[in-house]
């Protein structure tokens, strides 16, 4: 008697739906979203729907599924891939992370940093009235002797006082603007052995912060204007008058300028438009604002005084007021002077002289906390990898993931 056998033949496309979604939740959402959705097209229409990720985040992480937050979510994709990357990077933040204190270059407060991750460069700026630039290439073992010198690049004269704000080109190029106290902005051009200088004055007061946008500057003043500056002309295009008091920080993406000012209220500038598009009265002077839409939250981020930190709901470009703010009880004097984002986490610094990781959602949560400096925070910034700080200790602070420590040579 002959037997015939049935070969049935099977493969991951020939599973239900259900249990192949099932199989794809043990995979790195990244992957995921970048390799699996480009197989086929059954993976991709499985993949494409908002409902499979925010069906993915529930089960992931159930005590996560803040319903306080569903209003603001802007994707549930890019909040998957970020809360991954949040549970990866802070499991373990003091064994995976080198901290590095950089001294003894600044003899006064730094009062600024900003990391240059194109570059591979921290720039600091201080009440010695100097800019600071930093190799974070030449950082390797933290225990090892001298690390300051190795890493210190060259210190940028050229202000007549303190240097209060800073930013780089966002192109990648190696240029800088910093603003300081003496009502200057100036234009540094790292490219080669000496950096090359442009002034730029149109403030009658210190310049306090500072954003770019393409080809555009845009800085604000202690005398309340922001003014939009034309780099390719080194003229300025417009100026803003929108509030009564110091303008003391801002953000800036294609449409709209963002600026919090001492008179306790934040003020939204349309480009298109070229007008107003909105202000908002919060309780507090604002003293720094952020704002990422990559997080997958809709979420703007403003810092204010006393620890108070409020949200405002950039959804469909409403930016409304979320009641109540936040806070970080971070004492009668802790004003947050700084917020950024780094390793999917939102991070605050504060003149209590603690700079504070938070979840990234509405509801208050720290993750982890870095008590790294004896004097006042009064800046942080991220790029990729690298979370720098600068205090009224004198020093500059430096996070980095051990993993990127530079392999020396044989």
């Amino acid at each position: 008697m002959f037997q015939r056998t049935i070969r049935t033949t099977w493969s991951l496309k020939t599973l239900p739906p259900e249990l192949i979604l099932v199989i794809f939740s043990y995979l790195d959402a990244r992957f995921t979203l970048r390799v699996m959705t480009c197989v086929c097209k059954l993976f991709y229409n499985l993949l494409v729907p908002e409902s499979t990720w925010k069906t993915r985040f529930g089960k992931q992480w159930p005590q996560k599924d803040n319903r306080e937050d569903y209003d603001y979510i802007s994707s549930w994709k890019r909040l998957c891939v970020q809360h991954e990357d949040l549970d990866n990077f802070w499991q373990h933040p003091n064994s995976t992370l080198d901290f590095y204190q950089l001294k003894d270059q600044h003899f006064a407060a730094v009062d600024t940093v900003h990391v240059m991750e194109s570059a591979g460069m921290c720039i600091s700026g201080s009440r010695d009235r100097t800019v600071g630039i930093w190799s974070l290439s030449a950082l390797s073992d933290p225990t090892e002797p001298g690390y300051t010198k190795k890493s210190f690049k060259q210190s940028l004269d050229g202000h007549r006082g303190w240097v209060w704000s800073l930013c780089s080109d966002p192109t990648g190029a190696p240029r800088v603007c910093s603003g300081s106290w003496d009502n200057m902005i100036k234009l540094w051009d790292l490219q080669g052995y000496s950096a090359e200088m442009t002034t730029i004055s149109e403030h009658k007061a210190a310049v306090l912060c500072l954003a770019w946008e393409n080809e555009m500057l845009i800085s604000g003043s202690y005398d309340k204007t922001v003014v939009l500056h034309d780099l390719r002309g080194r003229k300025p295009i417009r100026k803003l008058k929108s509030h009564s008091g110091p303008v003391l920080c801002l953000t800036a993406d294609e449409r709209f300028i963002v600026s919090g000012s001492e008179d306790k209220t934040l003020s939204v500038y349309d480009k298109r438009a070229s007008e107003v598009y909105k202000t908002l009265k919060l309780e507090s002077p604002v003293f720094s604002v952020c704002q990422n839409s990559s997080c997958g939250y809709n979420y703007l981020r403003v810092g204010g005084r006393d620890g108070r930190l409020y949200l405002v709901d950039t959804t469909g470009d409403r930016f409304d007021q979320i009641i109540p703010f936040m806070d970080l009880r971070l004492g009668p004097k802790g004003k947050i002077c700084g917020i950024c984002h780094y390793g999917g986490a939102v991070v605050a610094c504060s003149t209590d002289k603690s700079i504070k990781v938070l979840e990234p959602s509405r509801v208050l949560s720290v993750i982890h906390s870095f008590d790294c400096h004896s004097g006042e925070v009064a800046s942080v910034s991220s790029g990729g990898s690298v979370l720098a700080s600068g205090s009224s200790d004198l020093t500059v602070g430096i996070w980095r993931p051990k993993s990127l420590r530079p392999v020396k040579n044989m």
